[in-house]
């Protein structure tokens, strides 16, 4: 038997079926019969994000690996400008200490209910008819300013809440507001995201230091074969109010060339605006109004996102078709002389070769 019909019959499904579940759209620590059930809760939990992960098409994590240069508000302003396309959008905060996201989008006052279907996510509504679902452990805290005091078993245990809990239902984008660093939010959400369509977006100002920790957010993302988006280039300039002359707060320093030499190209250039500030503090982000220059310019950051996330996904598509048209698969051996079984196995080959040049 040849190496790759070796390959093929051990990628046939022969998983034995799944022991019982709840069906429950949450995970166990929500649940009043968690004490007194006996159904396997690391088999439910473990569904339950998979499960959740179905509906979700793209995922994009917006990363600094430095705090105070703007993730949460370009995260916020990216899904309104997403959701204001038309597509179907959830934002996802998964900053433990910081979690700005119900604030930025006016939703500070909103709690959550546990259902079946999982925990609610509240929606911003703008522009009539168009909503960004929102999840965010704010939605918990007694008081808008109370400490979160955690250890690393907590916030492993609230990323995968974010993911399996909240109930996200179907989705074109889920953006997810990173906290600064490469630690343990991080590394568990990767990890637990892994075989997703998983991009990420870095965010930084262009001074020589923010651009130096945000190159480090840029090595995660390759080491563990994150596809990057683009890089956006926050405070980037502003104008003056009496000449209209503009004003570089933050010359680009050098360390900019180090992304384009990595590939990474800068898919937006977001200036010093009062009309972002503002409107982050009342709840209502700039992106929505797309007559604005910051309204336009987060419409162009979200079709880049769109664009970029298509094109890699289309040529990773392109190298597992050419991978795949090479293979030499002996039906006959595998089928064992069954007529019935060559023909079903056949018939999948062709579907899958369609499904790969399509």
């Amino acid at each position: 038997m040849s190496q790759q019909t070796a390959q093929f019959i051990n990628a046939i499904d022969t998983t034995p079926s799944q022991p019982e579940d709840c069906g429950l759209g949450h995970a166990c620590n929500f649940c009043p019969q968690e004490n007194s059930c006996q159904l396997d809760k690391t088999i439910h939990n473990t569904t339950l994000v998979q499960n959740r992960l179905q509906g979700i098409n793209w995922i994009i994590l917006v990363m600094a690996n430095k705090g105070g240069i703007g993730k949460s508000t370009v995260a916020a302003n990216l899904a309104v400008a997403l959701a204001e396309q038309g597509y179907s959008v959830g934002l996802g905060d998964a900053d433990v200490h910081g979690p700005n996201a119900p604030r930025i989008l006016g939703l500070q006052d909103a709690r959550v209910k546990v259902s079946h279907n999982g925990i609610s996510t509240p929606r911003y509504q703008f522009n009539d008819n168009k909503t960004v679902q929102v999840g965010s452990l704010g939605f918990f805290l007694e008081q808008v300013d109370t400490p979160v005091v955690w250890r690393d078993s907590y916030k492993h245990d609230y990323i995968h809440h974010l993911i399996g809990s909240f109930y996200w239902g179907a989705l074109d984008f889920l953006v997810i507001d990173m906290p600064p660093g490469t630690g343990n939010e991080l590394i568990t959400l990767t990890d637990m995201l892994e075989g997703s369509n998983l991009r990420s977006l870095l965010v930084s100002s262009a001074d020589a230091i923010a651009l130096q920790d945000s190159l480090k957010a840029a090595r995660f993302s390759l080491d563990k074969k994150i596809p990057i988006l683009g890089l956006v280039e926050n405070y980037a300039g502003t104008v003056c109010p009496h000449c209209g002359g503009e004003i570089n707060l933050f010359p680009r320093a050098d360390e900019i060339d180090e992304f384009e030499s990595m590939g990474i190209h800068t898919l937006a250039r977001i200036p010093f605006s009062p009309d972002i500030a503002q409107g982050a503090s009342k709840g209502c982000p700039a992106a929505g109004d797309t007559n604005t220059v910051i309204g336009e310019i987060f419409a162009d950051l979200a079709k880049g996102c769109k664009e970029a996330a298509v094109a890699d996904a289309q040529g990773l598509k392109a190298d597992l078709a050419a991978s795949f048209s090479g293979m030499e698969i002996d039906i006959a051996e595998i089928s064992n002389g069954n007529p019935e079984l060559q023909a079903q196995l056949e018939g999948l080959i062709v579907q899958e070769k369609q499904h790969l040049a399509s």
